[in-house]
């Protein structure tokens, strides 16, 4: 890791505990009833370093980037992935409706699209290359791409700060991204791998992916070096963009296994980025559970979230505006 960015990360300050403690002992003696809101309450009061933040300000940002493109199973050569950004860049998408509801604009960043789309507004093209590699083929992506994704999810972050935006729901979109968000996953848990039970067919399995990730030097002591060699465009952006949105001082919720990916990344790089992190909704995948529990964290949301473009962390930036809707009304 270079000079530049460890003094970026070290520009990371965690939440107030004085002030998030204080705003537990007002909601407390007021009173209130919802457990979760209330400590989301409390969070958000450690992060504003007030107990009467101003209305958030909320966007949803999707990165998007096509994985294993050379991995055999590409069937649809990124035509799925192109059609999907296109209905979003139209206002047509799901999460355009969903987000709209919540008054958060939707921003489109194409970081390795296996297909081109045109730049329009809420759309931007950063791409660094057209959709990452398969981490069994030999790294993922060169250094000069998984850089140039990473300091532009930073950018981005800075920019979004800079025009008053103070909530963040981070969405992916992209196919095969969840075979990406699992291998970072099974990386953070290379050392335990061998003490996990099951059955004989699971233990083998285990083996063989132990083995995988010893061959392949896949590391979560070495984040940059994982994010290099099994990462993808998307999840290096997001993870430049979760430590400079700390450093901010914005909320940012994510979802699902991609996502939590970066945000384990991001935790690895700088463990108080968790301060300004909350999960959204609960998902019924493993890979999502697996960082829930490495991160030791609970989602805000019982329901099982939807799979990818940022569906489920919008209904997190919904339990926020009630969070500080309540600081209003009880502090």
């Amino acid at each position: 890791m270079d000079e530049e960015l460890q003094q970026f990360i070290s520009l990371v300050e965690g939440a107030d505990v004085l002030v998030q403690e204080q705003c537990r002992q007002r909601l407390a003696a007021s009173g209130t009833a919802d457990a979760t809101v209330s400590h989301v309450a409390e969070r958000i009061a450690g992060i504003t370093g007030t107990l009467q933040p101003e209305p958030l300000k909320k966007a949803v940002v999707l990165f998007a980037a096509d994985h294993a493109v050379d991995g055999g199973k590409n069937e649809s050569k990124g035509k799925n992935s192109k059609a999907d950004a296109l209905e979003i860049a139209g206002g047509k998408g799901a999460i355009n409706k969903v987000a709209h509801r919540v008054n958060a604009g939707v921003l489109l960043l194409d970081l390795g699209l296996e297909e081109d789309i045109p730049e329009s507004m809420g759309v931007q093209d950063l791409k660094v290359m057209h959709g990452s590699h398969y981490y069994g083929n030999g790294p993922a992506m060169t250094e000069d791409e998984m850089l140039d994704a990473f300091y532009s999810g930073i950018q981005i972050a800075q920019n979004l700060a800079d025009e008053g935006y103070t909530a963040i729901g981070l969405g992916n979109l992209g196919e095969r991204a969840l075979l990406t968000g699992f291998i970072v996953t099974a990386a953070f848990y290379r050392q335990k791998l061998a003490g996990l039970q099951g059955t004989l067919q699971e233990r083998n399995q285990v083996k063989m992916l132990s083995a995988m990730l010893r061959t392949h030097g896949l590391d979560a002591a070495q984040p940059m070096e994982l994010l290099q060699k099994a990462g993808s465009p998307d999840i290096a952006a997001m993870t430049g963009f979760i430590l400079s949105a700390a450093q901010r001082r914005m909320l940012v919720v994510f979802d699902n296994g991609v996502t939590g990916a970066a945000v384990l990344l991001a935790h690895a790089l700088q463990e108080k980025v968790t301060d300004f992190v909350f999960p959204s909704a609960a998902y019924n995948e493993p890979v999502h559970q697996m960082q829930m529990t490495y991160l030791q964290m609970h989602p805000l949301l019982t329901g099982a979230g939807k799979d990818d473009q940022g569906m489920g962390s919008v209904l997190g930036l919904s339990l926020l505006d009630a969070a500080v809707q309540l600081m209003h009304d009880k502090l």
